[in-house]
């Protein structure tokens, strides 16, 4: 929802002491919030990046914070250029190798051939030049699971083409689908470096993300009571994307009813509004 757009939701943050929407769905890398887990999967995945390691894969079910972790670790490494090359690929839905190869050759400026043949030679080049340059280069590949089976041949060839090291570390993000990807492809699936997986959130975690996006928007005191936020997370699963979306469904409530802390009949309503446009 264009909730930027609409007077009444700016007038209702304002009230509640917010400087921005906390609770946008957008994967704004500054409102990720790092639990354990993700942190942890954050500090593997850039070990694998920064060791030349080559593949990792970050698998996770649908709202658990695969995009955003995806763009926090693309933000990252865009701030060195002069070590790092990236393509980030936020929805990697290929079809066959080479519609793979041409996009992220797309991605990382690599001047396009005809032919898969005479492509990879260019891709091959560019590697190589990077490498001489002392810049890794990161391909980050989201939706993972939407890509065919065949297309995980990109990622074979990068790794048939290694010289004295990994030219290229590849980050795979997707949805438990994505292992069929590797079931049809044993020999990538043995090139896998580190292979994460991202669960929903615990209560305490819960707790942490919906007062860390408050902060981060400007408001310090909590926007729910205990029983409130149990509503929240029972509701959710602890699953960070319907989280948000709840708590911005509960801004709106908050508005119409003049609060500024939601108790439990502020949740109740939120989450019968969000379950009912889920449904619609």
């Amino acid at each position: 929802m264009a909730h930027y757009r609409d007077p009444k939701r700016r007038l209702t943050l304002k009230a509640l002491g917010f400087q921005e929407d906390p609770f946008t769905t957008s994967a704004d890398p500054r409102f990720l919030y790092l639990s354990p887990q993700h942190n942890e999967v954050l500090s593997s995945a850039q070990e694998v990046i920064e060791n030349r390691r080559g593949l990792a894969v970050i698998q996770g079910g649908f709202g658990v914070g695969k995009s955003t972790l995806a763009r926090r670790i693309e933000a990252v490494y865009r701030e060195y250029p002069d070590d790092f090359q990236v393509a980030a690929i936020h929805t990697a839905s290929y079809e066959s190798e080479y519609a793979a190869l041409l996009d992220v050759s797309l991605a990382l400026n690599v001047e396009r051939r005809k032919g898969i043949t005479m492509q990879w030679r260019e891709f091959e080049g560019f590697l190589v030049d990077q490498a001489e340059n002392r810049r890794n280069v990161v391909v980050i590949l989201d939706d993972a699971q939407l890509m065919a089976p065949s297309s995980l041949r990109f990622v074979h060839h990068l790794y048939n083409f290694d010289v004295s090291m990994k030219l290229a570390q590849v980050v795979l993000f997707g949805q438990p689908e994505v292992y069929r990807l590797f079931d049809a492809h044993p020999e990538v699936a043995s090139r896998v470096a580190g292979w994460y997986r991202l669960n929903p959130l615990v209560l305490e975690e819960t707790f942490e993300l919906i007062r860390f996006r408050c902060e981060v928007a400007g408001r310090r005191p909590p926007l729910l009571t205990q029983s409130a936020l149990l509503k929240v997370w029972e509701s959710t699963s602890g699953i960070p994307r319907e989280v948000v979306a709840v708590c911005s469904a509960i801004v709106d409530v908050l508005g119409d009813q003049g609060k500024t802390l939601a108790d439990d009949t502020v949740a109740d309503i939120a989450v019968g509004n969000y379950l009912a446009v889920r449904s619609s």
